[in-house]
């Protein structure tokens, strides 16, 4: 290699100077955006929620619905009867034993008597308007809209027209009133 280019090589080179100019921007971070955590379900008091009633008389069962709320030893909701008719409906519980009379729009009165097994579960004596009592039992059934999800026949699918006779269900399955 010549000399001269040699020379070159050896002799420090300056760098250009930067030109006067703000600072490089930074990236900006997008914020994460995650999910608003959904809140508990609000704690259940007592038998407080909605109830699946099967009223069971000797050559068929019917079903009814009680959407009730519990303050002390006091009871009110709704009553949603076999036809999808609403009414409402006071009670009581002491201890192991509730009371609920419901109101309907004629003003004629039905009334359960039960004894509860725990807070899920009860059975009892349904009288009826005219005076004839029937056996009941009845079963929570945990629902987070109660008239949206409602249906008088096990399942929610319909019978076909099993206990389509007085006080039954049609068949096909039912769509409760809004």
């Amino acid at each position: 290699m010549p000399a001269a280019v040699r020379a070159q090589q050896a002799l420090p080179t300056a760098s250009p100077t930067p030109a006067a100019s703000s600072a490089p921007a930074k990236p900006v971070a997008k914020p994460v955006l995650k999910p608003t955590p959904k809140p508990p379900p609000p704690q259940r008091v007592g038998i407080s929620g909605v109830w699946e009633i099967q009223i069971q008389y000797p050559n068929k069962t019917i079903y009814a619905h009680f959407s009730m709320h519990q303050s002390g030893d006091a009871l009110e909701g709704t009553y949603l009867s076999p036809h999808g008719k609403k009414s409402r409906l006071a009670g009581s519980v002491s201890g192991e034993n509730m009371v609920v009379v419901v109101t309907l729009p004629n003003g004629k009165v039905l009334r359960f008597e039960s004894q509860l097994n725990g807070t899920t579960d009860m059975v009892g004596m349904f009288t009826k308007a005219d005076g004839k009592r029937v056996v009941f039992t009845a079963s929570y059934r945990p629902k987070e809209k109660f008239f949206d999800s409602l249906s008088p026949v096990p399942g929610g699918i319909g019978n076909g027209g099993i206990g389509t006779g007085t006080g039954g269900v049609g068949g096909g399955g039912y769509n409760p009133p809004r």
